[in-house]
Order: structure tokens, then sequence, then C-alpha cells
């Protein structure tokens, strides 16, 4: 029987308050405790799982790395669907067969950016290029940077928690700013008001940066799409652009060329790539700037049109692209800091200068190559060096070039110069306050000391958070560690109990201390059984990791998949197949992993040299362009997740520059007065 107790209290302002308790009778007490020792077991199950689903879902929280995992799931499908479609659209093909396998590496090729393919691009139908260049456009390096932002934006204003910036709780604090004598001047005043609060500077500045990335994108597009349409219809007849029988529409032409030369493909109507246009100096300039434009080019010229929108936008809109610029690769992975962005150029310019000097050094004089004048082969050389960073397109047979010209080649697929853009300049930029000043310096490294101090002990304090379901290697070593802890834990109770039977022995006692409470004795356990899975589970957390880290780290893999490429080869690999080389075979791959789609080619032969390859080895292929079209992002997410000048300070920064402004405009007139004063006396 419940009994309940009633106590009145007299507050301080005369209100009187009334708490009620409840006591629960002892039979009643006893009763639930025993519902409650032992609930029925399948409520003990569905609560467990319930619990357990309750709790993943309660210490998740989003961070920019999980859109990496996300970002790979969705290509991985993309790939598959886009190639079950493309299967199904080519059935009735007429010109060429088509299996799902191909179809499937053709698609996978437009997705992961990269332009080898197994059938031949201008021999399939309208329907399935049209489809193609829409999955090349929407799975571009550009536009997929857009859903992270978005994810960004959306996250900081509907998530807690999120470590989107450094500044959480500082949001309407402006307390600490000197506002006196602010009513004398009104335009002052509504300069302070007509900035932002640090909420609306964050989301302004992601949408920004979402608007000055395509707008950036499309102009490029429209500019290019009309000039190498315009030039192709004006330039060439009908005649010069048939492709089985039939001439490619100029335009339709510039919309493939524009689509797949932004985003690295280089893909064609024609089947001999862009042969037919060997000899055209502009034509060759226009793809040229297209293709350095969607990639080389395009980082610098994001970060010049922010520059450009700042001098342009009315004053209290600056502050906005001022954070876009300060914080830049924080906020999106096109936009680089100012020092990066100068040596990515450099870097870029450099391997240019170089893959043309080798090529006109070792090819200058090229049998292959006669029928072309010097100036000619300078721009095929130039055009298919360019084309190695980046696209696949051709001018030229490649294969004819000299062997030292396709080892440069395979050197500038590899390079990958946006990883210097990793480099962090606060090291410098402190050693150079240094020579200045130690009191600044010290002012810059303790925040910094704090931060990183603050980041250990969140991550000691939390070691089940979020970013770490993610990761599959970890949920391993979570596992592993979990075997380990049992081991461990059999072990010692196994040690326990022979100390506490020897002790019993040395008493002269034969009932062991667990039998007089009552409890029965565990059995024995097998201490070598013990021993070997400890080391069997310790030996398997080490070689995972240094397995890990060895293929990953130092990209072995790509030996690895070169190697069983070659065996799965080896049955008309040369001297069975002489066009069939191991050389061949790593051109391809590296290929691949660069996202470039220049390939050596096969006889009679229009696609890439993969074609004639076995499927195991295209399965080797998509992989490896999965690989290459990802390297880098998951430190880029990871880059994202902090920020380097928070909306907050920069907010300060300008409130403090306006009132010094003031301040400074205000001792200029009082000078003029009493300059002024001086001159009448």
């Amino acid at each position: 029987m419940d009994i309940i107790h009633q106590r009145t209290s007299l507050s301080q302002d005369g209100n009187i308050n009334n708490t009620y308790t409840i006591t629960i009778d002892d039979n009643e007490r006893e009763l639930t405790n025993k519902e409650n020792v032992n609930p029925p077991e399948d409520i003990v199950t569905n609560l467990s799982l319930s619990k357990t689903f309750h709790n993943l879902f309660k210490n998740y929280h989003w961070r920019m790395r999980h859109y990496f995992y996300i970002h790979v799931l969705l290509f991985v499908l993309f790939g598959l669907l886009g190639g079950m479609i493309i299967y199904f659209i080519e059935l009735n093909n007429k010109l060429i067969a088509v299996h799902y396998v191909d179809a499937w590496f053709v698609c996978s090729t437009c997705v992961y950016n990269c332009g080898l393919t197994t059938i031949d691009f201008a021999r399939l139908t309208r329907v399935s290029q049209i489809f193609l260049m829409f999955v090349t456009f929407f799975c571009g390096i550009t536009i997929t940077t857009l859903p992270a932002l978005i994810i960004k934006t959306r996250t900081h204003r509907s998530t807690a928690n999120i470590n989107v910036d450094d500044d959480h709780g500082d949001a309407n604090n402006d307390d600490g700013l000197p506002m006196t004598n602010l009513n004398r001047d009104q335009v002052t005043k509504k300069k302070l008001k007509s900035l932002p609060t640090v909420d609306q500077l964050r989301y302004r500045a992601y949408m920004t940066t979402i608007f000055l990335i395509l707008t950036t994108c499309f102009t490029i597009y429209g500019i290019t799409f009309i000039v190498i349409g315009a030039w192709i219809e004006n330039k060439y007849h009908p005649e010069q652009l048939l492709q089985d029988g039939r001439a490619i529409n100029g335009w339709y032409a510039s919309f493939i060329i524009t689509v797949t030369g932004f985003n690295q493909n280089g893909l064609t109507p024609w089947s001999d790539s862009l042969g037919r246009f060997a000899k055209d100096v502009y034509m060759n300039l226009f793809v040229i700037l297209v293709v350095i434009f969607g990639t080389s080019l395009f980082p610098f010229l994001l970060r010049n049109v922010v520059i450009l929108a700042k001098f342009i936008v009315p004053w209290r809109h600056k502050i906005v692209l001022d954070y876009i610029l300060l914080n830049n690769h924080r906020l999106s992975t096109l936009l680089f800091p100012a020092v990066q962005t100068r040596i990515y150029l450099l870097i870029t310019s450099l391997l240019y200068i170089i893959g043309v000097s080798i090529s006109l050094i070792l090819d200058l004089n090229n049998k292959n190559f006669a029928l072309y004048a010097d100036a000619n082969q300078f721009l095929i050389f130039l055009f298919q060096t360019v084309m190695t960073r980046f696209a696949g397109f051709t001018t030229i047979d490649i294969s004819s070039l000299a062997a030292g010209t396709l080892i440069v080649y395979l050197l500038l697929m590899a390079v990958k110069p946006q990883m210097l853009c990793s480099i962090d300049e606060t090291p410098f930029e402190l050693e150079w306050i240094a020579l200045k000043t130690q009191d600044e310096v010290n002012e810059k490294i303790q925040p910094l000391k704090a931060a990183d101090q603050e980041e250990e002990t969140e991550a000691d304090a939390n070691p089940r958070a979020s970013g770490n379901l993610a990761f599959p290697i970890r949920q391993m070593n979570r596992f592993l560690r979990r075997q380990s802890l049992q081991a461990k834990l059999m072990a010692k109770d196994h040690f326990f109990n022979e100390a506490k039977s020897r002790w019993n022995t040395r008493q002269g006692s034969k009932i062991s201390v667990t039998r007089k409470n009552g409890v029965r004795k565990r059995p024995s356990v097998n201490i070598a059984w013990i021993r070997f899975r400890l080391f069997l589970v310790f030996f398997t957390r080490k070689i995972v990791v240094y397995t890990f880290n060895f293929l990953i780290g130092t990209r072995t893999w790509l030996f690895l998949f070169i190697f069983l490429a070659c065996c799965f080869e080896s049955h008309h690999i040369s001297p069975v197949d002489e066009n069939i080389t191991v050389f061949k075979i790593i051109f391809e791959i590296i290929s691949a992993f660069g996202a470039c789609g220049l390939t050596l080619g096969y006889p009679n032969v229009s696609s890439s040299f993969v074609t004639v390859l076995t499927v195991p080895s295209k399965v080797i292929l998509i992989i490896t362009m999965l690989m290459g079209r990802h390297r880098g992002l998951l430190d880029s997410m990871k880059d994202q997740e902090k920020i380097d000048c928070s909306a907050a300070k920069l907010l300060e920064i300008w409130k403090q520059a306006v009132l010094e402004e003031v301040n400074d405009v205000s001792t200029s007139n009082l000078k003029e007065i009493v300059t002024s004063q001086d001159d009448q006396f």
C-alpha cells in the first residue's frame, strides 16, 4: 500500500508550497524487487537490443570525415546501377555488343572521372552518351564538394554539439567592445549594427561559397561550350566530323568535350579521340584551357573570384568573404590558402615544363611525327603533357612516343600537387614573428597548446566517440581488444584460483572459499589455450595495423594490383602476344589511379588497352579508379572539422577596427581644429 505524505512550507514571497512524497509499502517493494531481479527473458533481450541501439545513436555525432565513407559508398552504387542502365539501353545496339562488365566499367570511369574505357564511347547510342555526360557532371570533383558544404550548413544550424567552429557560446557576447561616444556618430552605430551575428556569418559564408563555386563552374562551362561549338561549326564541314557514316553536330561535340574536359574524363564522340584536330592550334588551346580551368587552375580561379567579390560587394558583406578567405580549405576542398595556392601553381607549372622538355628532347626527331612541323610537334607535346595531368584526350598514338617520355608521363599521372596544400604555414609564421618579438609568439603558441590539450582530453574522456564508428579498422581493433580483455580476465581468474588453492593447501583446508559461500566452483581452464589465444589476438592486432599502414599509407596496394593483373594476364602476355606487355599493364593501372585516362592502346581497338584484359583485371582497374578518385579526400574532410579563424573572433576584429577608425577620425578632426585655431592666432 502506498502512503502519501504532504509537507507544507512558506516561501519568501509569501506563497504556500506543498510537497508530496509517496512511500511504498514493504511488501510491494519486495514484490517489485523480485520482478526486477528476474524479468522475463524476452523482455531482457528486447531491452538490451533497444538499449544498444539507443546508446549507439545517443553517442553518435556527425563529423565531416563521415562524408568520405558516404561518398565512397554512393560512388560504388552509382557505378553498379549506372552500368546496369547502360547495359539495358545498349541491348539493341547494332554497332557493338555491350556486356555488363563493360557497361559497369564505362559508367565507373565517368563516376570516378578517369576516362579509361573498355568499349568505344563514340559507338554507344546517343541516349547512353547523354546519360554518361550527366553522370560525369554530377560526379565531378567540383559538384561533389557541394553536398559537404550543405551538410555543414544544415548540421550547424539544426544540430548541437557539432564541432564546426571554435567559438560556441559567443554568439551574442558584445560586452567586450567599448561602445563609448557612439551616440555622437550615427554612421558608425549603423555600421556596427549591419554586421551579421556569429551564426549568420557562418551560414552566409557556407552559402556564399556554394554560390561562388557554382557561378565559377557554370561560367567556365558556358564560355567553353560556346567557343568550341562555334569554332567546330564554322571551321569544319560535316564530312570532316563523320563517325560511323554520320556527321556529328558541332554543338553536341562541344557539349561532350566541355563536360568531359572539365571533369577529367577525356571522352569524345569520335573513335580517334581528337586526332583529327592535331594540327588545329586554336582547337588544341581551347581544350587545354577547359582542362586546366576545370582542374589545375580552378582553386586559383575560385580564390580570385572570392577576392574580386570582396572588392565589389558592400562593406557589410565583406566580412563574409573575409571569413571564406581566412578559413579556405576548412570550408571547401576547392579553396587553398594563399601560400599553398602559389606552391600548387608553381609545382604544376614545373611538371608541365618537365613533360614538354623531355618530350622535345626525346621525340623531336621521332620518325612517327615526321609529317608534323616543329611548331605542331611542340603543340602536340604540350597538349599531351597537360592531358597526362588530368584528362585522357589524345591527338596522337602515345604508344609511339619514346620510352623515356612514357616514364615521365607515368610520373605526371601519379603525382598529385594538391597534397602540397596540406602544408601548414603556421610554424613558419610563428618563427618569423619570433624574430620580431618573443612575447607575440608566446601569445600565439599558448592557445594552440591549450587547444591540443583540450582535444586530447576529450579524446581520452570519450573513447566511444562517433568518429570511431566510421573506421572499419578501428572497429576490428575494438573487437580484437575485447577478445584480448576476455583472455586476460580468464588468465587472471585462473591465476587467482591457483593462488587461492595453494593458500588453502598450506592452511590444510580441503574446502574452498567459494564452496563456503555456497557458490559453485568454476571449471578449470587450460592455461596454455588462454596463453595461445592472448598471443593470437595480440599478434592479429599488430599485423592488421601494420598491414593497413603498409598497404594504404605507402600505396603498396598499387604494386599488389599490378602483380595481380600480371598474374591474371599471364596466359597471353608477351611473348605470347607482343602487344600485351607488363609496361602497358603498369601504365594502365597508374592512369586509372591518377584519374587520367591515357592509354597505350591495342592494335585495331579504338578503346583503351584494358579492353583486351580479363574480367578480374577490369575489376582491379575499377577499384584502382575508386581509390585514386578518393585519395586525399579523407584528410580534406578532417581539415573541415576545425576552423582556423572563428566567426566570433573575426567579428570582434571588425568591430574593433570600426571603433579605431572612429577614434582616428576624431583625432584627425581635433588636430585640424587646433591647427586652424593656431593659424587664426
